[in-house]
């Protein structure tokens, strides 16, 4: 099976307010810095992580990759490269 994944968007606990009041207020910037073009080791050097820590995986032209959900939880995205392409994780 081929995936063409080009952007991976997960979402948690997404509210969204139609009133007038919440529509008037100035949007606030969130405090998150994106990660760009992070660096990987294998599987077996992840030492930072456990076997009950949630990732986010990423397959595409043979190149798999995981990403910590901690890390998405700390910096909202992450910009990296896959074969075919740019993609953008955020949690």
């Amino acid at each position: 099976m081929s995936w063409n994944w080009k952007i991976i968007i997960l979402t948690a606990g997404l509210a969204v307010s139609s009133s007038a009041s919440a529509q008037n207020k100035t949007q606030e910037m969130m405090p998150y810095t994106t990660v760009d073009h992070p660096e990987f080791v294998s599987a077996s050097g992840a030492s930072f992580l456990s076997d009950t820590d949630v990732v986010i995986g990423v397959s595409s032209g043979g190149v798999t990759k995981a990403y910590p959900g901690a890390d998405l939880a700390q910096h909202g995205v992450v910009q990296d490269q896959m074969p075919d392409g740019p993609i953008a994780i955020t949690w």
